[in-house]
């Protein structure tokens, strides 16, 4: 019907000689080439008057009287502004225009206000001051607005005829080498008609619907682009983009191979002095750089996300851009909003980009935590790795002159040049001697109350423990097992034997793993909290302790009170008999052929002449809970200690001879936390880092031999706590703890220690003592090296030599790692971000010249979008924002060469138009269409006519 209207109004224009103008319509952006404004004619308006109810409308006269000639020249007007020669014309040179060209707005001598006038219903037409053009802007809001709102205070008055524009012509502009479309009518004329007609007018002028209509008659043709929408390489936004680009790809790809590699930074991260960087300061630079990662990344994804959308909505071929990608720039910069902007998720997120753009947004969420769990310094142990030691050696095993001066006491050689260095010794000997046996003890006391125990073999059973420098615990290991079973030696030989080994670690390792010379780590390195585990392939310490339960008879040929013509004297004791004070002169001496006595327990012993060495010799026989010893015994390895206990009527004689093995490893673990323990372990076929297995030395094949220069150490030791004390008959305490643990039958009690377990504890110390400074070799090969000008330096060495060793370490150093296994579910976040770093890094550099103006940035797309024609497919979203099919609708960037504007239009032909917004067919771009090439025309030519990428 309006097309038919339409025509019937050309016809009638065209026979008045009238050229007509076409104008917009009211909520199309603008109209078209097919809608047009026309003279009043009786008939169309009749038609019209028909289909819909106008209001009243202005009269001529008041039309009149509020002309631009009667407004107070006080009032303020909108400037004139110089303009410049446009392809608009007027009907007043149409007849020297082109046809194609007398169909434009405005003609080109002079700027023209808009006038809107009502004619009278009886009346004739006014005088016309200009063309009189007829618009149907009040008809659609007549039908698109409510009555209440437009007839708020509306007269009765019927209807009056169509409102009529006319043209004005206002002075000449100052310069016309400048375009000035005026876009709105002026305020006179708007007050004009807000005066006498209220129902284009609210109560509030931003209300008024005149004031509406001016904004929407007519296109922004005053909106000339300043600058072009490409952007050149040379200029700072391409490259501060390019920098950020180079820093996160860079600095992603080096996170990504550290968190591969996982290098470990040894003194450069530590606490040490020096030129070190501290744990802390370390983990922070980490965080920070992270963080700056994170941040270019987002920054230079977000801009590249930004050149993809913009470019497709310049390509005139795609299929445009819709909100809900546009949308996705914001899941990167705000996570949050894929929960509180849901929308447009499964749209966007379905496409390839979107699907990136969901990657990276996940991928930046937790960029900063990746890099802590998988970059940041952490202390981490690393691989067991095989390598050297190097330990100092003084002195050979058990050097008994070494050990004196090795014991640290103010007392010199001048105060007291004979007893300074034993009265150490003894001091070092019973306390720690003592505290090793009451260690042991306290782990019994506790297994005895509980009474459950069932662990009759030594395997099982507790162990003895020494102390190194206070600060570092010793733990030994039982020993050739096979011999210490009492059923079987029982069975062998038809008595009690009690049979233990004891191995201890090798205490030199401790000095080794705390010299600087091999460059560990130390906890107080590492910020206190460090730690580090050594296998050292050296020889370990070992003590035997040997009890033969015997009967007195049995015994008479040890014991000097029961040979002939013995020189005894009586003591407090009803009974006893005791040797004289120099009994032992009548004890034969050493000579080739003399072994002294024989024995029924020779071969348990190896006495005699088929083992070459001779048996001990004691003063008496020791009373119920007493020990005496005999350490004298020459060219002797072996101190002999013979008890009595109350609850058997035999006696107990015990061997403790000591030696070096081959068969352990010393396990040295160190900790800022928990504190260093050390761990002698010992006869495991599994074990590759025991001495024989790893050493590499050719001192293996022998086997050991009880060191003879360890009876001297003993006897030192035995002198600290008088084990000796059964000849005074003094019921030492020691005497009594060990003679209650004698065997009483031959097995080993689940819930008490043996005597020679006992024992082999008490005597621990001294195996700490002769290892100090030690060899870590079987055998002493330092023997040209010796100061032999003295026989008390032999095995000595000053200062001594670094000997070394093999282990197999591992070390905590602070390592950009992962601590646990779940943590390389971040390597694709690290992965990632990397990739997309080089895939925007390589888009930048190599396959754009250059950047296009970012029209997802808000200030950019406000700025386009508000001087954009408005669209049928946002019609009734300007409240609450657009719907769900609204996000979906495609856009596109047209350009007008003409006005050199660029603007928003709808890309495609599916347009779905809504019954209430059907008049408002018509897009705005009909008058922005091209025309020529503008000042821009080739950038957009470039933009529009090439492809897309993603």
């Amino acid at each position: 019907m309006e097309k038919d209207l339409q025509r019937s109004d050309a016809h009638s224009f065209s026979d008045a000689g009238t050229a007509p103008y076409y104008l917009p319509s009211t909520f199309s952006p603008w109209c078209d080439s097919r809608e047009g404004l026309f003279d009043n004619d009786e008939s169309d308006i009749t038609r019209l008057n028909s289909r819909v109810s106008l209001p009243s409308l202005p009269s001529p006269e008041m039309v009149e009287e509020h002309s631009p000639s009667r407004v107070n020249e006080n009032e303020p007007r909108r400037p004139s502004m110089p303009r410049r020669v446009s392809d608009f014309t007027s009907t007043v040179a149409a007849s020297a225009q082109p046809a194609e060209e007398r169909v434009m707005l405005r003609p080109l001598q002079g700027i023209t206000e808009v006038v809107i006038s009502a004619g009278d219903a009886a009346g004739g037409p006014a005088k016309k001051r200009g063309v009189l053009r007829r618009t149907k802007f009040k008809e659609m809001l007549s039908e698109s607005l409510s009555s209440t709102m437009l007839n708020k205070n509306k007269s009765s008055s019927p209807p009056q005829k169509y409102d009529t524009i006319r043209d004005e012509t206002l002075p000449p502009p100052m310069d016309r080498d400048m375009e000035n479309f005026p876009m709105s009518m002026s305020r006179e004329n708007t007050a004009c008609h807000a005066k006498d007609h209220p129902i284009y007018e609210t109560e509030g002028d931003g209300d008024s619907l005149e004031h509406l209509a001016e904004k929407y008659e007519r296109p922004p043709l005053d909106c000339a682009s300043r600058r072009d929408v490409y952007i050149r390489r040379c200029s700072w936004t391409y490259i501060i983009l390019t920098i950020l680009s180079v820093y996160s790809t860079s600095l992603s790809c080096l996170w990504l191979v550290v968190s591969i590699y996982q290098p470990r930074y040894g003194r450069g991260i530590s606490s040490s002095t020096g030129w070190k960087v501290t744990p802390s300061t370390a983990t922070l630079v980490c965080t920070l750089l992270a963080k700056t990662i994170e941040l270019s990344f987002v920054t230079v994804f977000v801009a590249l996300l930004g050149q993809i959308l913009t470019r497709r909505a310049f390509v005139q071929k795609a299929k445009g851009v819709t909100l809900a990608e546009m949308t996705m720039r914001n899941w990167v910069i705000q996570p949050g909003s894929l929960l509180t902007y849901w929308e447009g998720i499964p749209y966007a997120a379905a496409t390839l980009l979107g699907v990136l753009t969901l990657l990276a947004t996940i991928c930046s969420m937790f960029y900063t935590t990746a890099s802590d769990a998988m970059v940041s310094p952490k202390l981490k142990f690393g691989d067991w790795e095989s390598r050297s030691l190097d330990g100092l050696v003084r002195a050979t095993y058990a050097n008994p002159y070494y050990i004196q001066k090795a014991c640290t006491t103010p007392i010199d050689t001048i105060m007291d040049p004979n007893n300074s260095a034993p009265s150490c010794l003894d001091v070092q000997y019973s306390g720690q001697s003592y505290h090793n046996l009451l260690t042991f003890m306290n782990e019994w006391q506790t297994i005895h109350q509980n009474g459950t125990s069932t662990i009759d073999y030594l395997g099982g059973r507790p162990n003895g423990k020494h102390n190194l420098f206070d600060n570092t615990t010793l733990v030994s290991s039982w020993i050739e097992q096979e011999f210490g079973q009492p059923q079987s030696a029982f069975a062998a030989h038809g008595r009690i034997i009690n049979n233990v080994t004891l191995a201890m670690p090798h205490p030199g390792v401790y000095g080794a793993a705390t010299d600087p010379r091999n460059d560990i780590l130390q906890p107080d390195d590492l910020a206190g909290v460090g730690e580090y585990s050594i296998r050292a392939s050296v020889v370990s310490p070992v003590v035997n302790v040997m009890c033969v339960n015997m009967a007195e008879d049995e015994l008479t040929p040890l014991v000097y009170t029961s040979w002939p013509n013995a020189r005894t004297t009586g003591t407090d004791i009803l009974g006893q008999r005791i040797g004289v004070d120099d009994w032992f002169n009548d004890v034969p001496p050493p000579t080739d052929d003399e072994w002294l006595n024989r024995t029924v327990v020779d071969d348990i012993f190896r006495w005699g002449p088929n083992y070459q060495r001779r048996p001990p010799v004691f003063q008496l026989y020791p009373i119920d809970f007493n020990m005496i010893t005999n350490t004298t015994v020459s060219l002797s390895d072996s101190v002999y200690i013979l008890g009595k206990s109350g609850f058997v009527d035999d006696f107990t004689l015990c061997e403790l001879r000591s030696w070096v093995t081959p068969k352990c490893s010393t396990q040295f673990n160190v900790s800022g936390i928990s504190g260093a323990n050390m761990y002698a372990h010992c006869e495991d076929s599994e074990d590759e880092n025991t001495y024989e297995a790893a050493s590499g030395n050719n001192d293996t094949t022998n086997p050991p031999w009880p060191v003879t220069d360890w009876r001297n150490v003993a006897e030192q030791w035995r002198l600290s706590m008088d084990l000796n004390g059964g000849t005074q008959n003094n019921n030492a305490s020691n005497a009594r703890i060990m003679t209650n643990l004698i065997l009483q039958k031959p097995q080993l009690d689940p819930l008490l220690p043996s005597m020679s377990e006992a024992l082999a504890v008490l005597a621990s110390s001294t195996l700490i003592s002769s290892s100090l400074g030690s060899t870590f070799r079987m055998e002493w090969i330092y023997k040209a090296l010796e100061d032999a000008s003295d026989a008390k330096l032999s095995g000595q060495l000053n200062p001594g030599v670094y000997e070394p060793f093999h282990v197999s370490m591992r070390t905590q150093q602070y390592t950009s790692s992962h601590t646990s296994g779940w943590h390389a579910i971040f390597y694709p976040v690290l992965g990632v971000v990397f990739l997309v770093n080089a895939a925007c890094l390589v888009y930048l550099v190599f396959f754009r010249a250059g950047l296009v103006t970012d029209y997802t940035e808000p200030q950019n797309l406000f700025a386009v979008a508000v001087n954009s024609p408005p669209s049928l497919a946002f019609a009734g979203s300007c409240g609450h924002g657009p719907d769900i099919n609204e996000m979906v609708v495609p856009w596109r960037v047209g350009y007008s060469a003409a006005a050199n504007h660029y603007f928003f239009e709808q890309a495609g032909e599916s347009r779905k138009r809504r019954p209430d917004t059907m008049q408002s067919e018509a897009s705005g771009s009909d008058l922005l269409a091209p025309h020529g090439h503008g000042r821009y025309g080739k950038s957009y030519k470039r933009l529009s006519s090439g492809r897309t990428w993603l």
